[in-house]
């Protein structure tokens, strides 16, 4: 018997009709002849109640996720809303786990925004407290990463967490007293402020990008050795006319990392015009550009990644081989941005051209929307 046979036999005689119901759909969502789920999108958590019960321990609450391969909506429910995240704020994501803020200076990591979790008990782990540092330079992250899956059994993962101060602090969960906490240097800090994180698997190092786009920063987040500062070299440049340049001014910019499955790495420029985004809408987001590394530090501007597709957002980056998913579209980025307008699409990095989704409606039901949950991209999770 399948472990997706079993679980509605155990289910079946304590759920309400409804209840079962959206259970069967998830299972019927998640469950096939493939070995890992799709990509999917994690925009909001509701919950099914009265106004006064949000955000209660034990209230019933929906995941609403977006399958971006069969571009429609999942509603992942019901589950009780835990205790441990009650007032919490999802900061970001890494290998489909949350990193939340959760009281005073406390913060915590978790798998409830997994789909497949309501298989068993959500996992919830607990670092140990924010750097207690003047004003609110530990209450808002730029950018998380961990150098595994806690579900990937390995002791010695690390979590890193890159506030919007000075601070970029590496956790070992695995030890309760193992927290190191960098302070950025004067003289770097500004380029680095609003920097996101990356954990390089090839060189089991995280990196940083600068602000500017220009230098990287690194670090095996051992106590024993000191971070490395790296200056890029672009080639190949693209060639603007006036109105292009004048429009790639007038944008926000900001720069990620992202590392392919083979190793790989790439720079991806992301561009902005600040404007409200709503629902499902490619919002101000009008060009990226990406850069293919190659040997000593060298960016290769390109327009052909082949068959990756790679996934930006509140999460950490990542890159997934598009043929392996049917529906996902090979050369492209797959986006989510709330902070700058950036909206909600899929850019084709050959055309230069972003999309907004068209998702087939779903019905969602009655509930409150959480506050304060960034919507981030999920990576697939073995069945």
């Amino acid at each position: 018997m399948s472990w997706s046979s079993s679980l509605l036999l155990s289910l079946s005689s304590k759920l309400s009709p409804r209840k079962l119901a959206l259970r069967c759909q998830t299972l019927r969502t998640f469950s096939s002849t493939t070995t890992t789920t799709n990509p999917n999108l994690f925009y909001r958590v509701s919950c099914c109640g009265e106004k006064g019960d949000v955000e209660s321990p034990g209230v019933m609450t929906q995941l609403h996720m977006f399958d971006p391969a069969k571009e429609e909506h999942i509603i992942v429910g019901d589950m009780p809303f835990p205790k441990e995240l009650v007032e919490s704020s999802v900061v970001g994501s890494s290998h489909g786990w949350g990193v939340f803020l959760w009281g005073h200076r406390s913060l915590l990591i978790t798998d409830f925004c997994n789909p497949l979790s309501f298989k068993s008990k959500p996992k919830f782990i607990p670092l140990l407290l924010r750097p207690d540092l003047i004003g609110c330079q530990a209450e808002l992250v730029s950018g998380v990463a961990m150098s595994s899956s806690p579900d990937e059994e390995e002791e010695d993962y690390l979590v890193a967490v890159k506030f919007t101060g000075r601070v970029v602090s590496i956790y070992k969960p695995s030890d309760t007293k193992a927290a190191l906490h960098y302070i950025l240097p004067h003289n770097v800090f500004d380029h680095f402020e609003p920097s996101k994180l990356m954990y390089s698997k090839r060189d089991q190092r995280f990196y940083m990008v600068s602000s500017g786009g220009h230098h990287l920063w690194s670090w095996d987040g051992l106590e024993s050795t000191r971070p490395e500062f790296h200056e890029l070299r672009f080639h190949n440049l693209p060639q603007f006319s006036c109105s292009e340049l004048q429009l790639l001014d007038s944008c926000h910019r900001t720069h990620q990392l992202v590392e392919s499955p083979s190793g790989q790495r790439f720079l991806v420029k992301w561009y902005v015009q600040s404007i409200k985004a709503l629902g499902f809408s490619c919002g101000g987001t009008k060009r990226f550009m990406v850069f293919r590394e190659e040997e000593d530090m060298n960016m290769c501007y390109t327009e052909d990644i082949g068959d990756l597709c790679i996934f930006l957002g509140d999460n950490e980056p990542f890159c997934v081989k598009a043929s392996l998913f049917p529906g996902l579209n090979p050369n492209s980025i797959y986006f989510i941005g709330e902070a700058y307008g950036e909206g909600c699409g899929v850019y084709n990095i050959a055309t230069r051209t972003p999309r907004s989704f068209k998702p087939k409606p779903t019905s969602s039901g009655q509930g409150f929307m959480i506050r304060l949950w960034a919507p981030h991209w999920l990576p697939p999770f073995p069945l």
